[in-house]
């Protein structure tokens, strides 16, 4: 019986060998956040599950253009450079007064053309993609710098109305109070690009097409499959999703700057290897794609609710997972040679035959674990009191004081790899002032200028519950944010610290209306 039963499974497995990276990254996710939920309370809550959707649909856009370029045996490094130019670009245009729609056509078209390019040299030009696309990275880096040195604040209505708009889930919320658990639509927009990416990859001959050149290209174009044609149009349609992610990261944010996702192209590629697409080419799902993006937000996500462990972690973990499933990749491809082994002997037979490789990727796995301990330990002294970059000590006590003095906001910025401390103030008239302790910064603005910050970020939701305070340790990198706000008889104090998943999505939006009006404080930063 028990011979039967392994035999069954065994035979099983072989003949869905296909499904194992995707069914290995969905079952590590759910794995992943029910430990969450048992030892985090506030991970038991929908709303922090429906949030892992909420702050990564550019992630998820982005990672599906890259997982058709990496289907196909390419590879793309020109995404987080496309996003950023996106978001300044259409930042300035907006603020020339341009209609929204028509910018984000253009943007779309701009990321669309600069998919060709690089498709046409890499087909017919022969360019490694490594090289190709590295080389749109710092031209879309440079150009962002080219239109402005300075973060553009974005305060289009239709951009608002993107960014705030919440649609609420059935039986989660109350469409009579309009509160409970919600998703944006951009979570909407992802899902549907999701959907099509799916039906395109394994519904139409376009997609049947870039799983055949990823898998054998001299064979796709002896079977008279249009190969040219099709690489461009890969490129082509990573560049329009690279665009679309940036539309989608400027309405979240609210702004537009040249040192946005900085690294992103990395991130997008770890997800799609997470997802289970061979970086060989030819193998892959759109799905595992999506499961893929859930499994670093997660990871994240539980580092941060530990609240101890620094958020450089999650980039530790992520490359670990990295490894595994490229390990993971490189077994099912050997049994892939092996096919009629397999197929006399099963699976087990397969393993037990390898069993060489899977001691060896076990005992680099275990060595790694043991160095990234071992570093842990040996400079937890070091870490705790580092030399290079040391956290000052808050002024809220001072910017209490400023707002009782009749200041309307409060703005302190502390941290960050040069470690600084802005404080700033806005007060009804206009006056805006700001100091770092060394130097001190003046701005005039109107009164109507502050009303009307005042206003959207009282649309924001700053005075509901959606707007609370988080914390979890910072990086070098990172910076902890205190803001308070008086409006209309009510005022609200909110902390957070960035580089993590845990603070809601809008505060991250009032910090772009801020950042928009207060001057910079140039020598400290």
């Amino acid at each position: 019986m028990k011979k039967n039963l392994a035999t069954f499974i065994s035979a099983n497995i072989s003949a869905n060998r296909r499904f194992i990276p995707l069914f290995t990254t969905a079952t590590l996710f759910f794995i992943a956040y029910a430990v969450g939920a048992v030892f985090f309370e506030g991970m038991r809550e929908s709303q922090i599950f429906l949030n892992l959707f909420r702050t990564s649909p550019f992630l998820l856009i982005a990672a599906i253009g890259g997982t058709y370029v990496i289907l196909s045996g390419g590879i793309d490094l020109s995404v987080g450079g496309v996003i950023a130019l996106t978001t300044v670009a259409s930042a300035a245009l907006l603020r020339a007064g341009w209609n929204p729609l028509v910018v984000m056509l253009l943007m779309l078209a701009m990321g669309t053309i600069i998919g060709v390019t690089i498709g046409c040299l890499v087909t017919y030009l022969q360019v490694q993609p490594f090289i190709a696309t590295l080389a749109f990275l710092w031209i879309g880096r440079g150009l962002c710098f080219f239109i402005s040195d300075d973060s553009i604040a974005i305060n289009n209505p239709v951009y608002k109305i993107l960014s705030q708009t919440r649609i609420l889930i059935p039986g989660l919320s109350d469409p009579v109070t309009k509160e409970g658990s919600f998703i944006s639509l951009l979570v909407v927009l992802a899902l549907v690009v999701l959907a099509l990416a799916i039906y395109i990859a394994h519904y139409t001959r376009f997609g049947r097409t870039v799983y055949a050149i990823g898998g054998n290209e001299q064979s796709a174009r002896l079977m008279g499959l249009r190969v040219n044609s099709t690489k461009v149009g890969v490129y082509a349609l990573a560049g329009f999703c690279s665009a679309l992610a940036g539309i989608t990261y400027s309405i979240y944010v609210g702004s537009g700057h040249g040192l946005y996702v900085q690294g992103f192209e990395l991130t997008v590629i770890a997800s799609v290897v997470m997802g289970g697409t061979m970086l060989t080419g030819g193998v892959g799902y759109i799905l595992g794609t999506m499961f893929g993006v859930l499994l670093l937000v997660v990871t994240q996500t539980l580092i941060q609710s530990t609240g101890q462990l620094s958020s450089w972690w999650t980039n530790i973990v992520v490359g670990v997972l990295t490894m595994v499933f490229i390990g993971v990749q490189s077994l099912l491809a050997k049994r892939k040679k092996r096919g009629a082994a397999v197929r006399k002997g099963g699976v087990f037979l397969m393993l037990l035959r390898n069993r060489k490789s899977l001691f060896a990727v076990g005992g680099t796995l275990c060595l790694i674990v043991l160095t990234i301990l071992g570093f842990s330990f040996l400079f937890s002294g070091i870490t705790s009191t580092p030399i290079a970059y040391q956290e000052k000590p808050f002024r809220q006590d001072q910017a209490a004081s400023l707002m009782k003095s009749g200041a309307v906001i409060t703005y302190e910025r502390n941290g960050g790899p040069t470690c600084i401390d802005e404080l700033y103030v806005i007060y009804p008239d206009g006056t805006i002032k700001g100091d770092n302790g060394a130097m001190n910064v003046e701005k005039q603005v109107t009164p109507a200028e502050v009303s009307s910050l005042l206003e959207g970020i009282a649309q924001l939701g700053w005075f509901t519950e959606e707007l609370y305070s988080t914390w979890h340790k910072p990086c070098g990198q990172c910076y902890t944010y205190f803001i308070s706000v008086s409006y209309q008889g009510q005022e609200k104090t909110v902390q957070a610290v960035n580089g993590g998943t845990d603070a809601p999505a809008e505060y991250w939006q009032i910090i772009s209306l801020i950042n928009g009006v207060i001057p910079p404080i140039t020598p400290t930063q």
